[in-house]
């Protein structure tokens, strides 16, 4: 497995289990009773959550040098440079290396 798809597979598992936290919330503004505070709540709680999943595609950790890639662990993992192979700003690894034996894939 390369640097490229753990990054392209931490994102997507980010997006998914933000989808699926958003769906939940969703489905809850039914069951909960029309009372504002409770829904106010789950409003915030809803945006808290994918800011938080959006900022953490910006701080993932180089699995070589295990500091942040910045803007570069977002755009690779969504998938923006599929064309080329962008390093590390840190280690100058490329992101189409193997990945390192220390980091598990999942």
């Amino acid at each position: 497995m390369t640097i490229r798809r753990y990054l392209q597979r931490r994102c997507r598992l980010t997006v998914t289990g933000t989808v699926v936290f958003l769906m939940v919330v969703g489905l809850s503004f039914g069951a909960v009773p029309w009372i504002f505070i409770l829904r106010f709540v789950l409003a915030v709680l809803g945006g808290a959550v994918v800011i938080a999943a959006f900022w953490s595609q910006f701080e993932i950790p180089c699995p070589n040098c295990r500091r942040s890639l910045g803007r570069l662990g977002f755009m690779v993992g969504s998938g923006a440079y599929a064309g080329s192979s962008p390093h590390c700003p840190h280690c100058d690894i490329s992101v189409d290396a193997a990945l390192p034996e220390t980091v598990k894939p999942g």
